[in-house]
């Protein structure tokens, strides 16, 4: 183990490709938590009832708004600087955007939507920010994910 880590750190390419995915994953992270909290003062979410239908639907909502926001910038960036493809749409650019919403998609689908709501719903009562420690979660476990179906797959050269 310690000698793939000492591999890893040698490879300037991979180096510079894991720190500008960090970096772009965490300028995504702000464009998504930042739409969501706009929205979610927007419409004044925690002066409902944590338990009300109000407070899920704005919750909810917010999550839609800041997932189609956050996975617009990702594609570009990630596209451009993270993993450097050059695919034009005579050689796979819709393919790779296709794969890359997919994923995406997937990733929003199993954390953002079933896994925010379930934990949401067993968490709610215990703070009426539970639903930011949440988002704080479902972020790292989007990320972990979302780099894995990139390397692995969308922009595999």
């Amino acid at each position: 183990m310690v000698e793939k880590i000492k591999k890893l750190l040698k490879d300037k390419e991979k180096m510079r490709e894991l720190i500008a995915y960090l970096v772009f994953g965490v300028l995504t992270t702000i464009v998504s938590w930042g739409t969501y909290y706009v929205w979610r003062q927007l419409f004044q979410m925690t002066s409902y009832p944590a338990d009300s239908a109000a407070y899920t639907l704005i919750a909810t909502s917010g999550q839609v708004i800041s997932f189609v926001l956050s996975v617009l910038f990702a594609f570009v960036t990630n596209k451009k600087y993270v993993f450097k493809s050059e695919r034009t749409a005579e050689n796979g650019l819709w393919k790779e955007i296709a794969l890359f919403f997919s994923a995406r998609v997937m990733a929003w689908v199993l954390f953002d939507l079933l896994l925010f709501n379930v934990l949401l719903f067993f968490t709610k009562h215990i703070s009426a920010n539970a639903d930011l420690i949440l988002k704080l979660l479902m972020n790292v476990l989007v990320v972990i994910f979302n780099y894995v179906a990139s390397k692995l797959i969308i922009f595999k050269k």
